[in-house]
């Protein structure tokens, strides 16, 4: 397995180095978490690669105004131009979509059931058809779970999440993200 994983670093590092050259000059400071492929080795953090690209540009004007509260997040946006946020968006849009498998099949498995609840908003496969909303598909799991948990909570604002939420918990959401972590983007 160690070796596997090693061949497969050293055939991407020349992919991510070409993507990183047709980078906007901005995205240099979003590859210190989320990659220079768009792929964030943190499972706690989101991938962009792949991600839709109004979802990401209205988050990131969210993250830059205020609007949506990361701490982390506000150094490396508080200086974007609306032009900026516009070159990341696309940029990580064009990006493919990573697979971030958890590996527990039994989660998978309840996880695809639950995901009836999902499938409106985001999708047959964890990709919504509408720009405006996020992809699931390839997304870590824990992040998954961690933003599931903020919706509940009411940290995460949204009157459709909170509703779709009601009635689960942090088995269910778990269960959720696994499932989705486990499809192929696009």
């Amino acid at each position: 397995m160690k070796n596997w994983i090693i061949a497969g670093i050293v055939l991407l590092f020349p992919a991510a180095a070409a993507l990183a050259d047709k980078a906007p000059a901005v995205a240099q400071a979003c590859t210190a978490c989320h990659g220079p492929a768009g792929v964030s080795s943190n499972p706690e953090w989101p991938n962009l690669a792949g991600q839709n690209a109004t979802y990401l540009a209205d988050q990131i004007t969210a993250f830059r105004d205020g609007t949506r509260a990361i701490p982390a997040m506000a150094p490396f946006v508080n200086g974007l131009s609306d032009g900026d946020i516009a070159a990341l968006a696309k940029y990580y849009a064009a990006l493919p979509s990573p697979t971030s498998a958890n590996g527990d099949a039994k989660l998978v498995s309840g996880g695809e059931s639950l995901s009836a609840y999902c499938k409106a908003c985001h999708g047959m496969q964890g990709r919504p058809a509408a720009d405006e909303w996020p992809a699931l598909a390839g997304q870590h799991a824990k992040y998954l779970q961690n933003q599931l948990a903020l919706f509940k909570s009411g940290e995460r604002v949204n009157g459709h999440m909170a509703a779709a939420l009601g009635p689960l918990g942090e088995e269910e959401f778990a269960a959720l993200a696994a499932y989705y972590s486990q499809l192929r983007g696009r």
